[in-house]
């Protein structure tokens, strides 16, 4: 009933994305379907994580390799994050780095963040003509940022999308099974190449600026709170005996799991999640929903709502170890990444990049460095 989207005008007006969004798409349309099932096989399937786990740990040592080589210097470790997880989705994506992270390149991180930002910036915020639809017949503004914005999308992705197209009948990919998703989307020819960068940019902010947030506020909240930072590093050493921990290994670490979901909790992600609009009228709890209707999920109030969690505003992972609430959107009282049809397909991801990433920055069970409250 739910399972449509309801976003601001300005998006409606990016060339190829009406029915080209894996996230934001307005309707689960054949394109939608085709670019979902390719992602999932590439991407989000439990297939498709165990065997992209070595980009992970490749693109996490550069950048703990980075900060030892900025030894006694300042480190903005959010830029370096941000560049890391843009690194591990283009790898998945195209098969190469958008950044050389060994090298400091603090305006190419900052020039995309803030191309990230714009495009959440506007295509969640609703403006004049939003509300008042009359007016979208003479709304030049709308269709102006729309424009500039994709045009620098196009200028991050067409590049590379034409440099794969060019190169495909030579030695790139022989083999099907070494395809990664550009390979499979550029072989579909109902996918114009608006469409693919509209993806290939979608995939990368959701799995950059999110993921990026929530992983600072893990380490603020465990640097924060000393004796938990602590109890995770003990269960760590405990568990981890290889000189670089490993994904399965960093899984069976249940507190630091807690830490997490607790961070996913009091930091939701996406606090309104991404707006959903009804497909038809229908009626939920007596109330009539007509067809159309935006509906906005408050997920940041339901994870601080008193009468489903104790003393919700402190930082507690206890709260998680005794339960069997996940991060999968089968508990109203948990929904970081949101629920049913529409949620966010990149969940296990992200929290295996965050897990990765906060390890050797703020708990080291390698023994590299420590971040410490001051």
């Amino acid at each position: 009933m739910f399972s449509g989207r309801h976003l601001p005008l300005v998006y409606y007006n990016l060339p190829g994305t009406m029915d080209s969004s894996i996230v934001l798409s307005p309707e689960c349309g054949k394109s939608w379907k085709l670019l979902r099932s390719i992602g999932q096989n590439c991407i989000f399937s439990s297939k498709a994580i165990e065997t992209n786990a070595w980009i992970r740990k490749a693109k996490v040592s550069e950048m703990v390799s980075r900060i030892r080589a900025k030894e006694g210097k300042v480190v903005n470790l959010e830029d370096l994050m941000f560049a890391t997880l843009a690194n591990i989705i283009s790898s998945d994506l195209t098969s190469r780095d958008l950044f050389d992270v060994k090298n400091e390149a603090k305006d190419e991180y900052r020039a995309m963040m803030g191309l990230v930002n714009e495009v959440i910036e506007k295509t969640t915020t609703l403006g004049l003509v939003d509300f008042l639809p009359v007016l979208r017949w003479v709304d030049f503004w709308s269709k102006g940022k729309a424009m500039d914005m994709y045009r620098k999308i196009k200028l991050t992705w067409g590049g590379i999308i034409q440099e794969r197209r060019s190169s495909k009948g030579s030695d790139h990919k022989s083999s099907s099974d070494s395809q990664d998703f550009l390979d499979i989307v550029l072989a579909d020819s109902s996918l114009s190449e608006d469409q693919i960068g509209n993806a290939l940019m979608e995939l990368l902010i959701g799995a950059t600026d999110s993921t990026t947030i929530t992983t600072v506020w893990l380490m603020v909240e465990l640097i924060r709170n000393q004796e938990m930072l602590c109890r995770v590093r003990d269960e760590i050493a405990q568990t981890v005996t290889a000189d670089e921990p490993s994904e399965s290994l960093l899984s069976q670490c249940h507190y630091f799991q807690a830490c997490i979901k607790e961070t996913l909790r009091l930091h939701v992600p996406a606090p309104l999640l991404v707006p959903h609009r009804a497909i038809e009228t229908c009626k939920v709890n007596n109330y009539v929903i007509p067809k159309d209707s935006m509906i906005i999920v408050n997920a940041w109030g339901i994870a601080r709502d008193p009468d489903y969690w104790t003393d919700a505003t402190v930082f507690n992972p206890d709260r998680f170890l005794d339960t069997n609430i996940g991060f999968r959107g089968t508990h109203f009282e948990y929904l970081p990444f949101g629920t049913g049809l529409r949620m966010c397909p990149g969940s296990t991801v992200a929290f295996k990049n965050i897990q990765m990433l906060v390890d050797p920055c703020c708990i080291t069970s390698t023994g590299a460095f420590r971040v410490e409250r001051p």
